[in-house]
């Protein structure tokens, strides 16, 4: 009988994981150490012993606390970024702000993420626009083969453009920077979602030069559920209103701080994972060598060998170029398979097999190979502290038995 506790690394004892398992899905939802739990713990205590004092007195500063440190970590003016629930909602709340012109077209690409490019669906029919999709080639040898796609799908009414910063499926870094030089040379608005790269990432988002950009903070920087940051950039910010106008919508007319503090309280509401998102910061800082930097270069590098150890046990090819791998990783497990049709909820045969007979909870993709026409089979990893690479070993040997059954 196999002791999953046993394939963890020690950073386990900071998270109330179920231990029984081999969890190898961080990206999906994240994770948050116990500490910063117990410190939302706090701030919840805070708010239902006196909850007029806390909405009341004590709410914005605790708001404007958390955005100073999380600016500071992130790269951006705390006036330039607002808190948001997630990034779909903060990819909501910018398309439903926007007041495009007839002709005009937006772009997304074949990697987008599928709440987003739902979304970019919705409100592209809503205003009657043209929605295309840059086809990006996966597997891929180079990064540049993504900015040269996206350059070829561009026509000269393109005024939005979708990037994800890491992309969820194929688990790959984009060159955005590339890319957001071409599009800022073609005066095209660039919105990324970063949902992925918070936290896994060293960000500077106000140099990016980007017009808007969306990112968890549940994810990687392992705050509480339902913590996310939305920067838009200064000469946008008229544009963008709050999905839910609240009493804060007339707070400093007329002045730099307005746009900004119409999102401070949008109703009543647990505001907690926000103010944790700063603890969460400090807690890695402190509790890791080398802290953040320690913290990235554990995971990259374990992502990195985890992916090796994978594609040599089962004898497949690396889809994508080491220098395009954060924490997340795609290994090829069949090139050519009948695609399932589900929705979100749906349960993969795969992934059933492995959670049921082997104790393992990790994600199975079917990627388009846009040149071959073929659909191909993937497993993801996401590598964070608390895993090591002996539950990738035994991964590897699981799946190793299930496809040759």
């Amino acid at each position: 009988m196999i002791n999953h506790a046993d394939f963890y690394s020690n950073y386990l004892q900071h998270w109330d994981l179920d231990s029984s398992m081999t969890l190898l899905n961080h990206g999906a939802f994240g994770g948050t150490p116990r500490l910063v739990l117990a410190r939302q713990t706090q701030y919840r205590a805070q708010m239902e012993g006196q909850a007029l004092r806390y909405y009341m007195r004590e709410h914005e500063d605790l708001i404007n606390e958390s955005k100073q440190k999380v600016g500071d970590f992130l790269g951006m003016k705390p006036d330039n970024f607002v808190f948001v629930q997630n990034t779909t909602q903060g990819v909501n709340t910018i398309l439903h702000s926007l007041r495009p012109e007839k002709g005009d077209e937006w772009l997304i690409t074949s990697l987008n993420y599928g709440a987003c490019v739902q979304t970019f669906k919705w409100y592209a029919n809503k205003y009657g626009l043209t929605l295309n999709t840059a086809q990006i080639a996966f597997p891929l040898n180079h990064e540049n083969e993504v900015v040269a796609g996206i350059i070829a799908a561009l026509t000269p009414n393109t005024r939005l453009v979708l990037l994800d910063h890491i992309t969820s499926a194929t688990g790959i870094v984009l060159p955005i920077q590339k890319i957001i030089a071409q599009l800022r040379e073609r005066n095209i608005d660039v919105l990324i979602d970063g949902a992925h790269a918070p936290g896994m990432l060293p960000l500077d988002i106000e140099g990016l030069g980007v017009t808007y950009y969306v990112g968890n903070c549940h994810k990687w920087i392992c705050s509480p559920k339902g913590s996310a940051i939305m920067y838009v950039r200064p000469d946008k910010q008229h544009e963008i209103a709050p999905l839910q106008l609240s009493h804060f919508h007339d707070r400093a007319i007329g002045q730099l701080q307005h746009w900004s503090n119409q999102f401070v309280m949008t109703g009543t509401m647990d505001y907690s994972p926000y103010f944790c998102i700063a603890t969460a910061i400090d807690f890695f800082e402190k509790t890791v060598e080398n802290g953040w930097n320690g913290v990235r270069a554990y995971n990259h590098n374990l992502a990195l060998a985890a992916r090796q150890l994978l594609a040599e046990t089962l004898e497949t090819p690396l889809p994508a170029p080491e220098n395009m791998v954060g924490n997340l990783a795609n290994i090829l497990l069949h090139p050519d398979v009948a695609p399932p049709a589900y929705g979100y909820n749906y349960s993969e045969g795969l992934q059933d097999c492995l959670f049921h007979e082997y104790g393992i909870e990790v994600p199975i993709f079917y990627i388009k190979n846009k040149e071959t026409g073929k659909t191909a089979q993937y497993v993801r990893i996401a590598c964070q502290l608390y895993n090591a690479l002996p539950q990738y070993e035994y991964l590897a040997e699981a799946l190793k038995k299930v496809l040759h059954k």
